[in-house]
Order: structure tokens, then C-alpha cells, then sequence
């Protein structure tokens, strides 16, 4: 077994203890990237959205899981009370918007998601075509609204993928290297945009639950890493907006499932042949590599950016999970690395795994030059030496 993907296996699975959730009733602001319909290519069932992919994890794991939604982009999903405008052939309704309030839904979950081509500003810029409207604003406006119907409602950031026309020179679908900037693009400035955004959405609601989920960065890591050239973008794209073919919208149901029940998803489950036969053999792999992404989701401070409930101690004999920081992210000549482990062995891995860099510290924070390496994506692994917990950062070589 290489040496990358047994860290993978290993990593941020070590003893890290969250809340489960058994029963959800969301609602959902969102789009396309979340619910498309139709596909280009008919499908049995609702394999092109979120929720039926969701459903279909929560029962293999004998959870309960109800859904509703409606389209949109944030200044309209502002225009409050939202109405249902999603059902689904499997998904349990959560609400109906033409015989009860909302109030009387009994959700509790709010999935919130912006358009995946306001990234060229700042999410609290107001939208050219909306004055006084900005992304923070009227996710804040919703947040507020929600809260006015129901108690305890936990929100979440559903992060996508960028729009993909910008990448393209002659049209859909992406040449190789077009296709490796777009990956690039999803895993950092795509990615700071929904980093602030959900910074400032703590900073003005500092009471409230609103976490957040890296589907896009989570899915381009992994299909840039572990699937690196198994999957071609028309099995997973169908035009440049992209929307997604199902097995796209498998892997961002399997994301977010794993980010709203605090869990990793069933080993039982099988995924269906509508799902790529390259997702279908390697589920549990991919299953790990997701979970560990979430897991290492995390402020610089080291608060978990995704999980609501961590809990404060850990189970006897469990190892605890040590944190680390790596900045700025992509990098040109070095990356700042800041770690809560007192003394830890770090090796640098290239996606192949060769080691290229060993380093044995014990300060909190130290300089990584990285100006002799390639262009490229590479893989941190810190090993904490009295316990030999194990964590493990992806870091962007520009």
C-alpha cells in the first residue's frame, strides 16, 4: 500500500468523536448544483440531486431524512417566506408551501448555497444587479427569517464548483490542462471566497450554527489525488456551468451526508450502476478520503469548520488529533506552518508518494520552503511523536 494512502486511511481518523444525528428534515436554498433536473441524459430516478443520493445513505444507515427545496440564487432566496418548489420520488416532502407555514414544517436543517460565479468579489459586494444586496446579506436575512419559525435550526454553506466556462478555450469539455486550472482554482481562490464568506457570517451571527461544507474543493481534491486520471469530465460534467452527471452529484451526497450526521457513510451501502463503475469499486476508499477532508476542515485555532458538536474529552485510550495550520495556501517560495503537537516528525509526499522533505520539530510554527518544487499539488503529513496521531494537509505549489 503506498504511502499516501495509508496515511489517508489512518489520518484523521484516530480517535476524533462527533455527535450523530439520526433524524433531519431540511430545507434548502439552492440551485442547480444542488438539484438538476432535467439532465441531459434521463435518468431512472433523481440520481442528478443531492437529496436522492442523501436519502439513500441515510437509510442504508437506518437514519431518517426528509427534504425540500427551492431554486434560486441568494437575493431571490432573500424574498422571504421561501416556497416549495422540489419533490422528489423517493425523498420524503418536508413541507408544503400551498396548505401550511413554514413554521409548522419542523425543519431542522437549512442547507444555503450561492452562485458559483460571484467569485471575482468580495461576499459581502453588493451584486452589480441587486443594490444593497450582497452574499453575506441575505444569507444573513435568511438565517434571521429562519430563526423567527423554528428554534435550533443548524445552517449550512453548501460550498460547489465554480463555473467551468472561464477555463475553456474552445468550449466544453476541458483539455487536460484546462481541466487541471479549473481543479486548481476549485482548491484555492474558489475556496478563500467561501472561507470568508463564512467568517463573516460568524463574525454577524456569532450565536448561531452556521457551518459549512467543501463539496467542490473535497471532490477536485479527490479527483485530482486519489482518482487522478481515472475519471474522464464528460463522465462527470455535461456542459461548462458544469452540471453534474450522476455520479457527480453521488460524490457531493456523499459529502454532505457525512457533514450533517456527523458520520462516515454505511460501508453497506452499494452505490448503483447509474454511478461510475471507478466510484462504485473504490466507495470505501473514497468514503475515507472524504471523511478525512471533512475532518480536517478547520479554523487556524483548530475549530472544526464543518461539525456543529465535537466533544470536549475523548474516549479513554483514544488518541486526540493534532492540528495544523498551513499558510498562505496556494504558495509560491514557503508555507508558515502552525501545529498544537509539542513534538512531531513532518514529511512532505508528492502524489505518488515519494517522501521529498522530513523535518522533526518542536516548535508551534516554522517556515517550509517550497521554492524548489515543481508546480503541483502535495500532501503534509504530521506524525505527533508521543502518540503517533497522525494528520495530513494537502498544500497547492504554485
Amino acid at each position: 500500500m503506498k504511502k499516501w494512502f495509508l496515511f489517508l486511511l489512518v489520518g484523521l481518523n484516530a480517535g476524533l468523536l462527533i455527535a450523530q444525528t439520526e433524524d433531519i428534515r431540511m430545507f434548502i436554498f439552492g440551485h442547480s448544483l444542488i438539484d438538476h433536473r432535467p439532465p441531459a441524459i434521463p435518468t431512472p430516478s433523481n440520481e442528478t440531486t443531492v437529496p436522492h443520493w442523501i436519502y439513500l445513505l441515510a437509510e442504508a444507515g437506518g437514519k431518517s431524512y426528509a427534504a425540500g427545496g427551492q431554486y434560486g440564487f441568494l437575493p431571490q432566496h432573500a424574498n422571504l417566506p421561501p416556497i416549495s418548489q422540489w419533490g422528489y420520488d423517493l425523498v420524503p416532502p418536508v413541507w408544503e408551501s400551498d396548505t401550511e407555514p413554514f413554521s409548522a414544517a419542523d425543519i431542522s436543517t437549512v442547507l444555503i448555497t450561492a452562485g458559483n460565479f460571484m467569485q471575482w468579489q468580495a461576499p459581502d459586494a453588493e451584486y452589480p444587479t441587486d443594490p444593497g444586496v450582497s452574499p453575506v446579506s441575505a444569507t444573513e436575512a435568511i438565517v434571521n427569517w429562519i430563526n423567527l419559525q423554528e428554534e435550533g435550526v443548524v445552517f449550512y454553506i453548501y460550498e460547489n464548483w465554480p463555473d467551468m466556462a472561464p477555463f475553456l478555450g474552445n468550449g466544453f469539455p476541458p483539455s487536460e490542462n484546462e481541466l487541471a486550472q479549473y481543479h486548481l482554482s476549485t482548491q484555492a481562490s474558489f475556496h478563500d471566497w467561501w472561507i470568508e464568506y463564512q467568517d463573516l457570517l460568524l463574525q454577524s451571527l456569532p450565536e448561531e450554527k452556521v457551518r459549512m461544507i467543501p463539496v467542490g474543493p473535497i471532490i477536485s481534491g479527490l479527483l485530482t489525488e486519489f482518482l487522478a486520471g481515472q475519471l474522464s469530465p464528460t463522465e462527470l460534467y455535461e456542459d461548462d456551468a458544469p452540471h453534474g452527471r450522476p455520479t457527480l452529484y453521488f460524490l457531493a451526497g456523499l459529502i454532505t451526508y457525512m457533514a450533517i450526521y456527523g458520520e462516515e457513510a454505511p460501508s453497506s451501502f452499494i452505490p448503483p450502476e447509474t454511478v461510475s463503475n471507478v466510484v462504485r469499486e473504490q466507495f470505501e476508499e473514497i468514503t475515507t478520503y472524504c471523511w478525512n477532508a471533512l475532518l480536517d476542515f478547520n479554523t487556524v485555532e483548530g475549530a472544526s469548520r464543518v461539525f456543529c458538536e465535537l466533544p470536549s474529552a475523548l474516549d479513554e485510550g483514544k488518541t486526540s488529533i493534532p492540528v495544523i495550520a498551513v499558510f498562505p495556501n496556494p504558495a509560491n517560495e514557503q508555507v508558515t506552518i502552525q501545529t498544537t503537537t509539542e513534538t512531531y516528525e513532518l514529511i512532505l509526499f508528492n502524489l505518488m508518494g515519494e517522501a521529498l522533505i522530513t523535518y522533526t520539530g518542536n516548535t508551534p510554527a516554522f517556515n517550509l520552503p517550497i521554492s524548489i518544487l515543481p508546480k503541483g499539488v502535495y500532501i503534509l503529513q504530521l506524525r505527533d511523536i508521543e502518540d503517533g496521531a497522525i494528520v495530513s494537509k494537502r498544500i497547492i505549489k504554485q
